[in-house]
């Protein structure tokens, strides 16, 4: 008898209301695959442009299970694999070109993207860590800040600005942070920014601006300063010219800058945050919490 699992899938674009839940077989590894048993994954603003009519994000067939970040529990793998049967892993695994994604019990991963766990936190808090990790990861190394340069980050308190805060104050960095609302600043400052603001005319203009909010505003960049965002938008033509670089980032797979992240997570030095969870059966409402916006960390999705 073939083996059924829970995913959740969304039917066509539109809101919430596009997501089910529906039972599908389990899926069979190929050759140099490994099969995890999903514990919890997350809903990132990229699932919620995929799932909303009219983005730059598109879907290429219908039925199609969505989600990128994956904390679960090995249950087969190749004899000559990396990993084994228990092992507690974590991955970036974006949605497939099958339908295939995340939001599952059980998914095939290639056994060279998964990472093993954080041991010090619990495999739905490790969930957090995989994209918006790498995200502010590779977003702050194309910036390549010098020590004596101040950095500004948009949507500070989010999950990926508020990893960028913290690795950017690892490094020494004069690091600032560009918040909505006045009662997620405190956090942003214990994550390690020296300054937090919530009016950008006040912020003044920076060497360096991580941009995860899409704002793109010229006057946070200082003349031959620099910019990365991780927003479909546009970037003005004003901005364009009065950076010396001013780029589209775009997340890619690093299974060993992941590994140095969940060392960073095992000393104490990267905290991760979990906002709200809920269990797959009611992925509609972790969507609806995540567009709601005021959250301080990530929504998480349980198996």
């Amino acid at each position: 008898m073939t083996r059924t699992m829970t995913t959740a899938v969304v039917t066509d674009y539109g809101t919430p209301g596009v997501l089910e839940i529906r039972e599908v077989p389990v899926p069979r590894p190929r050759p140099g695959e490994a099969l995890v048993a999903a514990v919890a994954s997350t809903v990132n603003p990229v699932d919620v442009k995929t799932r909303t009519p009219g983005t730059v994000q598109t879907i290429p067939r219908f039925p199609a299970t969505l989600g990128w970040d994956l904390a679960g529990i090995v249950v087969d793998a190749p004899a000559d694999s990396p990993v084994s049967v228990g092992d507690r892993v974590i991955a970036m695994h974006p949605p497939e070109a099958d339908g295939t994604g995340c939001w599952s019990q059980y998914i095939t991963v290639p056994v060279e993207r998964l990472v093993t766990a954080p041991a010090s936190v619990d495999l739905v808090t490790a969930a957090t860590l995989p994209l918006a990790g790498l995200t502010a990861a590779q977003a702050l190394g194309r910036l390549a800040l010098q020590p004596c340069e101040r950095l500004l980050v948009t949507g500070a308190s989010g999950s990926v600005g508020g990893i960028a805060v913290q690795l950017a104050a690892m490094q020494g960095l004069d690091v600032s942070g560009l918040v909505r609302r006045e009662s997620t600043a405190e956090t942003v400052r214990a994550l390690g920014a020296h300054e937090v603001f919530t009016d950008m005319d006040a912020a003044g203009a920076f060497d360096a601006v991580f941009d995860t909010a899409g704002v793109l505003v010229p006057a946070l960049v200082r003349p031959g300063g620099r910019l990365v965002t991780v927003s479909d938008d546009d970037i003005p033509d004003e901005l364009a010219v009065k950076a010396s670089s001013a780029v589209h980032n775009y997340v890619g797979h690093d299974p060993a800058g992941l590994a140095r992240l969940v060392s960073l997570v095992d000393s104490g030095a990267l905290i991760l945050r979990v906002a709200e969870t809920f269990p797959l059966s009611r992925v509609a409402d972790a969507h609806h919490a995540l567009e709601a916006g005021g959250l301080d960390g990530k929504v998480v999705v349980t198996m």
